[in-house]
C-alpha cells in the first residue's frame, strides 16, 4: 500500500486544490505543478504591468483592478477548517438532499488513490494511478484475460512512485444463466472485516444468489462509467462517478471501496438533520400513552435497535462496490422482487410524511386563525406547493436545512413559554400530573408507532454511508448521531408531559398555540416555524416520488441519453405527463389528509407500518439472505436478527390495526 504523504503543502493554493469538493474534480494537481502555474501567473502579472500590455486584468484606464479585500476575507473564512471547511459542509449538504432518491441512476466509478485523514485538517495530494483493466472487467466485457497468477505483481506504465500491491485472490467465472456473469472470490481473511473494506468486487462470503446479483450491480456500474464518459458536460452534473479507491489490507489483500467525500462531523450532520423531524412534536404524547417507564423504556430500546440495524445495512453495502442504496441492498438479497417492496415502501413513507406536514400546518394556523377551517389550510398549502415541484433541485436543496433549524427552534421556544408560565398547566415551574404506567392498556400500542416514527432515517444511511471519506468511522457517526438525536427526543418527552400532563395534545405546539396565557410574539414565532417546515420539506419528498413514478412510464429524463433527453424535454406529451404526475402527487396528499385529520394517527400508523419494516424487520431480513451460508454471522447474532423480525412483525402489526380505529374503542377522549 502507497504510503500516505503527511506533509502540509506548502501553499494555500496546493491546500485549497488538494482535496476536490466534488466527485468530478477528484484528481489533485501535484504541488511543484501548482507552484509552476503560480509562478506563471506572476509573470503574467508583471507582464500585465508593462505600459501598452493589453490584459485583463486592467480597466479601460490601463489600472490594475484589485481585489476587494472584505471578499478575500469573506473567502478565507468560508475556506476555514479544511475538509471540514463551510464550503465543503454546504456541498456535502447539498448532496446529502439527493440521498432520498429511491431509483437513483447508477452511478460509475474512477481509480484514485488513498483518501488522507480528515482530523488533520489539511489535504494531501494525490499521485494519479493508471487506469489498469480489472480480470472482473475483461470477464464481463468478453475480453481476452491476461495471464496472471496470484504472485503476480501490477507494474504501472509511466509512473515509477506508485506502489501498486501485489494481486493474491482468484478471480474465477462461475456458471450462471445466458447474459448474467457471477464472481467469487477466494481470499486469505478472518472471521472479522471492518467496515467501510469490500475486498476484491465482490466479497467471497456472500451466499451464491447474492454474488450473481452484485456482478449485475457491477456491471451496471462499468456501464453506467461508460455512458458518463460519453456524455455532454451540461448532463454530467446528474451522473457524477464514484470514486474506488484501491489499497492493499493488513495481509496483503487487495482492497476495494467507495469513497465519498463527506467527513465525520459532516456524516453527523446530515444525519441527524435526517432522523430529526416533526414527529418529535408527537412524543409528549406517547408517553402519556404509555407512562413514564414503559414510554422511557420504549424510546430507549428503540434507539439501540435502530442503531444496530443501521450498522448491518453498512455491512450488507460493504459486499462489493457497486452497492450503493437501500435498493441495492434489497437487490443482493431478493432480487428485483426486493427493489421493487423498497420502492413501494419508501413510496409510502415519503407520503405519510408529507401527509402529516400538511395537517401539522393546517391544525396550527387554525389554532391560530380559527376562522379559516381546517380544510382550507390543507388546501391552501398542497395546491400553493404545486409550483416547487418544478423548481430545480439544486435550489431547493439549499433550503432543506431550514427544517432542523426550525424543528430545534420549536423545541426551545416550548421550553422557554414552560419557564415563563408560573402555573399549570402548561408550566414547567407548576408542573401537571403525570403517571408511571398507563390508565388504559390499550393505548399502548399506539404509542409504540409514535415513538418510533422519529428513527425513521434508515432509507437514507446507505447513501450517507457511501458518502464519507472514511466509511470505517461510520459506527462513531452513527453512535454520535443517536446519542445526539436521542437526547433531543428525551427531552421533548421529559417538557411536553411535565408541562401539560394527561391534557398534552397530539402535537405540543397545539397545546401552546391554544393558549392564550403564553407570549403572543413566541406563538407567532413557532407558527412561523411550523409554517417553514413543510414549504421546504414536502418539494423535496415529492421528488423522489415523481422521479420513480416518471421511471415507470419511461419518462425519466435521468435514465435517458442526451438525444433522447433532448428530445423529451421538447415533446408535448412527455412534458405533460411529467407535469400532470407532479400535479396529481399533491392531491392526493391532500384527499388523504382529508381522510386521515389526527396528527398522531398518521404519524402512529407511519411508525408501525413503515417504520418498523424499514428500520427494523427488512435490515435483519436482508442481512441473514446476503450472508446466508457464511461464518460472517454466529449464531448468537443469528438469534438475535430472528428475534428483531419476529417480535417486530407482530408489534408492527399490533400498532398498524390500533392506528387505524377510532380512538374512541382504544379508550381515548377526544
Amino acid at each position: 500500500m502507497s504510503q500516505r504523504n503527511k506533509q502540509p503543502p506548502t501553499t494555500w493554493a496546493a491546500f485549497d486544490r488538494g482535496r476536490a469538493s466534488s466527485f468530478g474534480s477528484l484528481e489533485s494537481i501535484t504541488e511543484d505543478e501548482n507552484q509552476r502555474r503560480e509562478g506563471h501567473s506572476l509573470s503574467e502579472s508583471l507582464a500585465s504591468r508593462v505600459p501598452g500590455s493589453h490584459r485583463q486584468n486592467q480597466d479601460e484606464t490601463g489600472l490594475r483592478r484589485r481585489r476587494s479585500s472584505i471578499a478575500m476575507r469573506f473567502n478565507s473564512i468560508r475556506q476555514m477548517g479544511g475538509v471540514n471547511s463551510i464550503d465543503n459542509f454546504v456541498t456535502s449538504f447539498q448532496r446529502a438532499a439527493a440521498f432520498h432518491e429511491i431509483t437513483p441512476v447508477r452511478r460509475g466509478s474512477v481509480s484514485i488513490s488513498n483518501a488522507d485523514d480528515e482530523e488533520e485538517g489539511h489535504a494531501q495530494e494525490r499521485p494519479r494511478r493508471p487506469q489498469l483493466k480489472s480480470m472482473l472487467t475483461e470477464q464481463m466485457q468478453g475480453a481476452e484475460p491476461q495471464s496472471q497468477s496470484p504472485s503476480d505483481t501490477i507494474r504501472p506504465s509511466n509512473d515509477e512512485n506508485i506502489v501498486q500491491p501485489e494481486v493474491n485472490e482468484a478471480t474465477t467465472l462461475l456458471s450462471a444463466p445466458a447474459n448474467q456473469a457471477s464472481f467469487s472470490i477466494r481470499s486469505r481473511l478472518g472471521s472479522e472485516q471492518p467496515l467501510g473494506v469490500s475486498y476484491g468486487s465482490i466479497s467471497s462470503r456472500l451466499s451464491h444468489s447474492a454474488r450473481r446479483r452484485a456482478s449485475i450491480l457491477i456491471q451496471q456500474q462499468i456501464e453506467a462509467s461508460q455512458r458518463t464518459r460519453d456524455l455532454p458536460d451540461e448532463y454530467k452534473d446528474d451522473r457524477t462517478e464514484r470514486p474506488v479507491e484501491i489499497e492493499t489490507g493488513p495481509d496483503g489483500e487487495i482492497i476495494e471501496r467507495t469513497v465519498g467525500e463527506s467527513t465525520v462531523p459532516m456524516t453527523i450532520f446530515n444525519s441527524t438533520n435526517v432522523m430529526i423531524g416533526v414527529g418529535i412534536l408527537a412524543l409528549p404524547l406517547a408517553v402519556r400513552y404509555s407512562g413514564w417507564v414503559i414510554g422511557i423504556g420504549m424510546l430507549t430500546g428503540v434507539a439501540i435497535v435502530t442503531e444496530y440495524t443501521a450498522k448491518l445495512l453498512a455491512k450488507c453495502l460493504d459486499t462489493n462496490t457497486a452497492s450503493t442504496t437501500y435498493g441495492d441492498v434489497a437487490f443482493l438479497a431478493l432480487g428485483t422482487l426486493g427493489r421493487s417492496l423498497i420502492e413501494a415502501i419508501f413510496l409510502l413513507e415519503l407520503t405519510a410524511a408529507n401527509v402529516a406536514l400538511i395537517i401539522l400546518f393546517a391544525d396550527s394556523m387554525n389554532s391560530l386563525v380559527p376562522s379559516v377551517t381546517v380544510l382550507t389550510w390543507k388546501a391552501i398549502l398542497a395546491l400553493g406547493l404545486l409550483p416547487l415541484n418544478f423548481v430545480p433541485f439544486k435550489y431547493l436543496s439549499v433550503t432543506s436545512i431550514l427544517g432542523i433549524c426550525c424543528v430545534m427552534g420549536i423545541i426551545v421556544l416550548v421550553f422557554t413559554d414552560g419557564l415563563i408560565k408560573p402555573h399549570s398547566p402548561g408550566s414547567l415551574r407548576e408542573i401537571a400530573t403525570t403517571h408511571a404506567f398507563p390508565s388504559d392498556l390499550r393505548t399502548i400500542p399506539l404509542s409504540l408507532g409514535l415513538f418510533l416514527a422519529p428513527w425513521g432515517g434508515h432509507s437514507v444511511f446507505p447513501a450517507i454511508y457511501k458518502d464519507m471519506r472514511h466509511p470505517q468511522k461510520y459506527p462513531r457517526a452513527v453512535r454520535t448521531t443517536y446519542v445526539s438525536v436521542y437526547s433531543l427526543n428525551l427531552m421533548m418527552v421529559v417538557i411536553g408531559y411535565l408541562m401539560f400532563g394527561e391534557r398534552v395534545r397530539d402535537e405540543i405546539t397545539a397545546n401552546i398555540l391554544g393558549s392564550k396565557h403564553y407570549p403572543r410574539v413566541i406563538s407567532i414565532i413557532i407558527l412561523l416555524l411550523i409554517g417553514i417546515i413543510p414549504i421546504t420539506k414536502i418539494p423535496l419528498s415529492n421528488r423522489p416520488m415523481m422521479d420513480t413514478i416518471n421511471k415507470k412510464f419511461l419518462i425519466d429524463l435521468r435514465q435517458m441519453d442526451p438525444e433522447a433527453r433532448a428530445y423529451s424535454e421538447k415533446h408535448t406529451p412527455h412534458r405533460l405527463a411529467r407535469g400532470g404526475i407532479a400535479v396529481l402527487l399533491n392531491i392526493f396528499e391532500l384527499g388523504v389528509a382529508i381522510g386521515f385529520p389526527d396528527f398522531d394517527s398518521v404519524m402512529a400508523l407511519m411508525g408501525s407500518a413503515l417504520c418498523f419494516s424499514i428500520c427494523i424487520v427488512l435490515p435483519c431480513w436482508f442481512y441473514l439472505k446476503i450472508f446466508h451460508g457464511s461464518d460472517v454471522i454466529k449464531t448468537p447474532e443469528r438469534i438475535l436478527c430472528w428475534v428483531l423480525i419476529v417480535v417486530s412483525t407482530i408489534l408492527g402489526i399490533i400498532g398498524t390495526i390500533c392506528a387505524c380505529l377510532p380512538k374512541e374503542k382504544l379508550g381515548i377522549k377526544s
